[in-house]
């Protein structure tokens, strides 16, 4: 998250950056909640469980994005942001939706 921008190939459509950013918060997600339940011993997590790593999803990659402004090559980018968290989100539904079957 901290390499500079021109270490990633350049994309029209869709930024091979922007799916980075989604893929790892989306594998963070799901680990962080993995992770809790194998602690907890629980089959199914709370929804307390599922909101509180979400929030700590978000708030890592708010930081991660506000240390880019200082990173030569890097610039905080609300897209980013957006990526970030769009793929915590989508690692909290696969979780739940793994762990209910």
């Amino acid at each position: 998250m901290l390499l500079p921008q021109d270490s990633f190939p350049e994309s029209k459509l869709l930024s091979y950056d922007k799916l980075a950013h989604l893929g790892v918060f989306g594998i963070l997600s799901f680990l962080v909640l993995l992770g809790k339940r194998n602690k907890e011993d629980k089959v199914r997590l709370e929804n307390k469980s599922l909101i509180r790593t979400l929030t700590i999803c978000i708030v890592y990659g708010l930081v991660l994005e506000s240390l880019q402004s200082v990173v030569p090559g890097r610039m905080t980018d609300i897209y980013d942001l957006l990526s970030n968290t769009i793929g915590a989100i989508a690692g909290v539904v696969v979780f739940s939706t793994f762990i209910k079957y």
